[in-house]
Parts: C-alpha cells; structure tokens; sequence
C-alpha cells in the first residue's frame, strides 16, 4: 500500500544502524546507482561508510512507498552546492527530501515542500563545547548558552545546532550561509527563527520541528510551506530496502 502524502504534514523517517543487519546492507548496495557505488566504496571510515550505505537506502526505499518507482529506479540530480533532488525527468511533482546521518540514525524528511531539510546529531557526542559554541551560537543564543550548567550545555547547544543546520539545507546553500547569523528561540515553546542582516530571508515563512527519536539523538526539521502550519510525523523504518 503506497502512503499518502499529506499536503499539511512532514514525515520523518529513521532507521538506527544498531538494526541496519547484513542482510539489509547487502539489499542497499544492490540499490545504489554507479555513481553512488563509487561514493560508497571511496569511504575509508567503516563507520561513515555504513552511514552512507543506510542514507541511501533510506531515501529510496521511503520515496518508493509514496510512487510508483522502484527504489533502485530512483534518479537525483544536485545544485551547485551538491543539495540533492529527484530528477526532474522522473516526472515526480511534489515530493521532497532531505536526508541526515550521524552515528547510530540515519534520518529522512519527506513532504510535499520544497524547501525543507533535516539535520539529527547525538546529544552526546564528544565535542569541545565551549571553542565551538561561539562559532556557531548568536550572540543572543550564547548569552543563554553561558547561563547554562555544564550538564544542560549539551541539550542546548545541539538543539539550536540541528535547526540552525536544517533551515542552511531547507535554504539549498551550503556553507554560504552563516550559521551564527541564524538565531533560534525557544521562548514560546515551540522554536522561532530569525536573522541578522547577513542573511535576506524572511523569518515569518519558516516553521522549526526540534524532535527526540531515540535517547541519545536530537532532530531538527525546518520547512518553509507556501501556506498553514503542517504538522511532523516520527516514522521509523526497521528493515532498509523492505519498507
């Protein structure tokens, strides 16, 4: 049964490697184009090559459940700055992806919006909080980051961090964009996004989504609909390449 893409909703779709079995790995390199093959077999890293591997199959096989293509018949096609679409030739109206990984998830957005993106991160990954933190918070956002404990910093940071890095793939501009230029607010509830003026943009076309799939991950989705409020739907995926 294909799935219905509902105008006023997002969905989200993970897969966590701990579950990506042989099995499924074996189906996904059967899936992958020439070009994505040669991508896959020039990772050194076992780790980013698995990432790899699943975020491949993860956007084919979910794209399969909402049209009639078979998962390795899927093209895509990327911009300048190497954001990927499907294939204009495929004859697909309406449907968009965003795709993100990181160890242990693999993460999926698919909707009828075109600018929308996804960004996912462990909470506890081992960085250097405070030397990265005042590269990538605003002013604003760092005033609160160093109100913080140091054991509720990690929550904060990456929460602003996956939006900040959605809205920058929803937008299609890579690294052009300047992320501490991006400003995230929690103060009503749900998050808002504003700009400094670096960045011509208006913040009133955006909504934010900040998600917690599993324990250890945080989501962050943004999309800019042409009209409402669509709501985002968690969806996991346990086998790859089988739906």
């Amino acid at each position: 049964m294909k799935e219905i893409l509902d105008l006023n909703r997002i969905d989200i779709w993970y897969h966590q490697l701990d579950e990506f079995t042989d099995e499924n790995q074996a189906a996904c390199l059967r899936l992958l184009s020439r070009p994505e093959q040669q991508r896959h077999d020039s990772i050194s890293s076992h780790a980013a090559r698995l990432q790899y591997l699943a975020g491949r199959g993860l956007v084919r096989t979910v794209l399969s459940r909402y049209h009639d293509i078979r998962p390795e018949m899927w093209r895509f096609v990327a911009n300048r700055n190497d954001r990927p679409f499907i294939d204009p030739e495929l004859g697909v109206a309406a449907l968009h992806f965003n795709l993100s990984h990181t160890d242990g998830l693999v993460v999926c957005a698919i909707g009828s919006i075109e600018e929308i993106g996804v960004d996912v991160e462990r909470r506890d990954r081992d960085i250097c909080l405070d030397e990265l933190a005042p590269v990538v918070l605003a002013t604003a956002e760092m005033e609160r980051f160093s109100k913080l404990s140091y054991m509720d910093r990690p929550e904060f940071f990456f929460a602003h961090w996956t939006l900040k890095e959605a809205y920058v793939k929803a937008r299609g501009m890579g690294l052009s964009l300047p992320v501490k230029e991006v400003c995230v607010d929690f103060a009503s509830g749900s998050p808002r996004i504003s700009f400094t003026n670096p960045i011509d943009d208006d913040q009133w076309r955006w909504r934010l989504w900040s998600l917690r799939p599993t324990k250890e991950h945080i989501v962050g989705v943004a999309a800019a609909p042409a009209a409402g409020s669509p709501t985002v739907e968690l969806r996991r995926l346990q086998a790859i390449s089988r739906g």
